[in-house]
């Protein structure tokens, strides 16, 4: 559990080493550069193009479909939806990009999407290095591309 031990001891050095609960100190940094970027790639993902003002390159392009369906060749709006990131006119390679763009913590970045069209869910595989501590970097995320996949099957 994270936290501070009470009292809190304000004498001079290294506040934060001092306080943080014993089980904290031995916390892997590793782990805590990972969650870290976990957390920004989901927050990326789940941001549609336009939601963050002073730059509107930050997020994932097709959270900007709304109500588009996907045509039999798994397109949305001229884009396939699986795919790799270094493939050209796939949502993969926006994706990929916006990464590299926004999320400089991540070298050697590979993306890779693949689409379930009959549960309209995406799932995104995502892997590179650390840049601070050279170690490897993997996450997976899936999502379904309709906030609520029974409102789509009801409609087919």
């Amino acid at each position: 559990m994270n936290g501070f031990k009470i009292p809190l001891d304000f004498s001079h050095g290294n506040f934060f080493e001092r306080n943080l609960k014993s089980s904290d100190k031995h916390s892997d940094s590793d782990t805590c550069f990972k969650e870290s970027i976990n957390d920004f790639i989901k927050l990326l993902v789940n941001s549609h193009n336009g939601s963050f003002k002073p730059d509107a390159r930050f997020g994932f392009s097709l959270k900007n479909c709304y109500f588009e369906n996907a045509n039999s060749k798994d397109e949305i709006k001229g884009k396939k939806i699986g795919g790799k990131g270094e493939n050209s006119n796939n949502y993969a390679k926006d994706l990929l990009k916006a990464i590299s763009l926004f999320e400089l913590r991540l070298q050697q970045l590979e993306l890779k999407t693949d689409f379930d069209k009959k549960e309209s869910k995406m799932t995104i595989s995502i892997s590179g290095q650390i840049v601070e501590t050279k170690k490897k970097y993997n996450q997976e995320l899936e999502f379904y591309i309709w906030k609520n996949n029974e409102d789509v099957r009801r409609i087919q």
